[in-house]
This record gives C-alpha cells, structure tokens and sequence, in this order.
C-alpha cells in the first residue's frame, strides 16, 4: 500500500511548478489600437497593489492524498494490488505441490519426465502472470493518477480565480523565494475543498 501511495505522490510532483497562473498576469506591451474589453465579472481580478501579486504555494502530494478523487484512486489500486496478489499466493502453493511431487522416491523415469514438463509449464505461466499483471498495475496507476491531477488541477484553478490569486505554484518545486514577494501557503484551504470539507 505504501508503494502505491508513493506512486500516486511521484507522479504529482513530476506535474509543472506552476499549478495556476491567470490569464491576466501575461504582460505584453500594450497596443494602443486595442479597444477596451471589459474584465470577467465571474471572476476576481488578481491583486495587484503597487506590483505586488497575490502567489499561493500547495503542497500536492499531500492535497492528493487527502483528496476524494485520490482516495477513490487509492481503493481502485489496492483493490486490484490484493487481488493480484491472492492470484499469486494460488499459484505458488500450486507450485510448492508440485514441486513436492516431483521430489517423491517412488516415481519411475517416465513420470518424472512428465511431472518436471508439468512444473515447468505451470512456472512459466507463473512468470508470465506476474510480468502481464506488473504491466496491468502500472498502466492502471498512470490512468488514475493522470486523472487525480486533472481533477485536482481543476478544483485548484477554480480556487485561484475565485480568490484573485495571479500564480498558485507546487509547494514543492519552489527552490527559492524573494522575500519581497509572499507566498501564502494554501494547502490547508485546497485541502478543505478537495475533502468536500469546505467551500470555495
């Protein structure tokens, strides 16, 4: 189980490091041919106060761990991780049987010949379960992880505009942070909303 969770966790972090940034903070130089267009109402205008921005960090792993959608991953992967691995226990005392039969006294050459024939079959079809399973698992972790981060990209988005935040960056790609700009950590609020614990 900690593995699929560390999974889950690397594949987020390899998301870019910036999680939201608005449209409106794109600068351009200005075209004095342009008509005025007339701002989003549905939306708030990112804070801009003497170049200052509102800048928001969120710590994703920890946001996808708690989430509903990366908990409803997590169940979908376990219940596919035990169900391999009962597969497996099956078919290693199948194994161990016939191992044990192979090893008796009494066999004449031709049974013998036919028991190690049997075994070997039966320990190939062994390995090609496990590889065939590996490779099911891990592009059934892709296909779900890929879909938490959608998920979560969303909801994070949705909290940037609603709150007038210009960039919400991934907690853990910032290396490093002019103090004159403050970066407000956000994880606890994203982690209210993802929950279904608070409102956005």
């Amino acid at each position: 189980m900690k593995r699929i969770s560390l999974f889950l966790c690397l594949c987020l972090l390899s998301m870019s490091q910036f999680v939201f940034a608005a449209d409106e903070t794109k600068v351009s130089a200005p075209d004095p041919k342009a008509s005025a267009v007339e701002p989003k109402a549905s939306a708030v205008e990112p804070k801009v106060i003497a170049g200052e921005v509102k800048i928001g960090s969120v710590d994703l792993p920890q946001v996808a761990e708690k989430s509903a959608a990366g908990a409803k991953a997590m169940a979908t992967l376990k219940e596919m991780y035990d169900k391999f691995q009962a597969t497996v226990k099956t078919r290693e005392l199948e194994l161990e049987k016939l191992k044990t039969a192979l090893q008796g006294k009494n066999l004449t050459a031709a049974k013998r010949e036919a028991r190690e024939k049997q075994f070997q079959k039966k320990f190939g079809e062994y390995q090609q379960f496990g590889k065939s399973a590996q490779e099911e698992f891990g592009r059934k972790q892709a296909d779900l992880s890929k879909q938490v981060k959608e998920e979560l990209d969303r909801q994070i988005k949705d909290y940037g505009r609603d709150h007038g935040y210009a960039v919400i960056l991934n907690k853990e790609g910032l290396v490093y942070n002019d103090s004159k700009f403050e970066v407000k950590d956000l994880t606890d609020e994203i982690i209210k909303i993802v929950t279904g614990a608070g409102k956005k």
